[in-house]
């Protein structure tokens, strides 16, 4: 049974209604022997005996069926191996040969299959690799089609006030309303059938990272640069204007000059334009942050100096880790900001885990095509996947203009 508490309770009323059954013979096989009924005794006796014996399998089944289901509730989130052989069978020789059963474990209502749950998280997960910025935004599953939420633009007034002076109303803070929207993406990888035959080949690893890789990258380009429409809004998408936070609208982001056109200004130091940027931050967001460009714009970085001769960039010798700019974390795997150029923003520096926001709808569905390129078969596979800023102070852009 789907609702474990119904069966407990039938569990509950069947053993109550065997004991009632039980009071009620025993009083009626004490009547009848009190009356010297022998053989209406012996049959009664008879007929008791089945009576019970059918319900105590009943409550016995019941109980079984009720710790079954509990074992099936607690490993719920367990892919079946049916499902999984289902979806390689899929894979390498499409739906022939699968039963009903097997299919529906994997059919999408909205068409083609339900990539399994294991396999869907390692595709999105692996997708950190090429998508930097999952590994920093807030990242939240959905099963509609948005995200809401609300952001407190302001802070509530206060005033001091003497024992018996008057009270003037103090100014209310300004709530704010954002949505992030799922938007669909699809990646097509091709495979010949004669790889798919190979037993050798572990045909699932290979889609899931075929599709990683083509979906991080595409997100990646998103939520740097998307425009919104149909897809992600990027962190660059915004309007920018070189205001503080006391004066700035919100929703516009502050950017910070470097104080020459494609260039660290020569003058006075070129790594002063990189503490403006730090400090324009508020500091409840610097546990956080993180220095955000591409390599190439590192290595512009690397050669600044600080009034000392020392470089203001220092290495983190931790295996993969891009070293500190000013104590703060430094990655540069961000490939789809953009390079040094004329105002360009090249260099993020923020909190994005308060900054931006990306939703993923559950399920991944792929469809098997083996006719529109043969002798390839495609994988058409599509998932769901938005973001967008939902704080615009909890990151700032250094534009390289003077």
């Amino acid at each position: 049974m789907e609702n474990f508490a119904e069966v407990k309770k039938l569990v509950d009323d069947l053993g109550k209604s065997v004991h009632d059954m039980r009071e009620a013979n025993e009083q009626k096989m004490a009547e009848l022997a009190k009356n010297n009924g022998v053989a209406e005794l012996k049959e009664a006796q008879a007929k008791l005996d089945a009576q019970v014996a059918d319900a105590i399998k009943g409550l016995t089944d019941l109980q079984r069926a009720n710790a079954l289901g509990a074992d099936n509730q607690k490993s719920n989130d367990d892919v079946a191996p049916e499902i999984k052989a289902a979806f390689s069978h899929l894979v390498r020789r499409g739906e022939g040969g699968l039963d009903a059963k097997s299919l529906s474990s994997l059919t999408n209502p909205d068409g083609g299959y339900l990539v399994p749950r294991d396999t869907s998280g390692r595709i999105i997960k692996k997708a950190q690799d090429y998508s930097p910025m999952r590994r920093y935004a807030s990242v939240q599953s959905i099963s509609g089609d948005a995200l809401e939420g609300l952001n407190d633009n302001g802070v509530i007034s206060t005033g001091w006030v003497g024992e018996t002076a008057s009270r003037t109303a103090t100014a209310t803070t300004q709530l704010g309303m954002w949505k992030v929207p799922a938007h669909e993406i699809y990646a097509n990888p091709q495979a010949t059938q004669r790889m798919l035959d190979d037993a050798e080949i572990n045909v699932e690893a290979w889609i899931s990272g075929k599709l990683a890789e083509a979906f991080g990258q595409a997100e990646a380009s998103a939520f740097i640069s998307g425009d919104g429409v149909g897809k992600p809004r990027g962190i660059l998408s915004r309007t920018f204007a070189t205001t503080t936070d006391a004066s700035r609208a919100w929703g516009t982001v502050q950017k910070v000059a470097s104080g020459a056109s494609g260039a660290f200004v020569a003058t006075p130091n070129a790594a002063d334009c990189l503490i403006s940027l730090m400090t324009a931050l508020h500091p409840k967001y610097w546990a956080g942050a993180i220095f955000a460009m591409n390599r190439y714009t590192l290595g512009e970085v690397m050669k600044l100096k600080d009034d000392t001769g020392a470089y203001i960039w220092q290495p983190n010798f931790q295996l993969g880790a891009a070293g500190t700019i000013l104590g703060q974390k430094v990655d540069a795997s961000f490939d789809h900001l953009p390079s040094l150029g004329a105002a360009s923003k090249s260099i993020v520096f923020g909190d994005f885990s308060n900054a931006y926001q990306i939703v993923d709808k559950k399920g991944i569905t792929i469809l098997r095509d083996p006719l529109t390129n043969k002798p390839y078969v495609g994988f058409y596979t599509t998932r769901r996947v938005g973001g967008d800023v939902i704080n615009s102070e909890a990151y700032k852009v250094l534009s390289f203009e003077a």
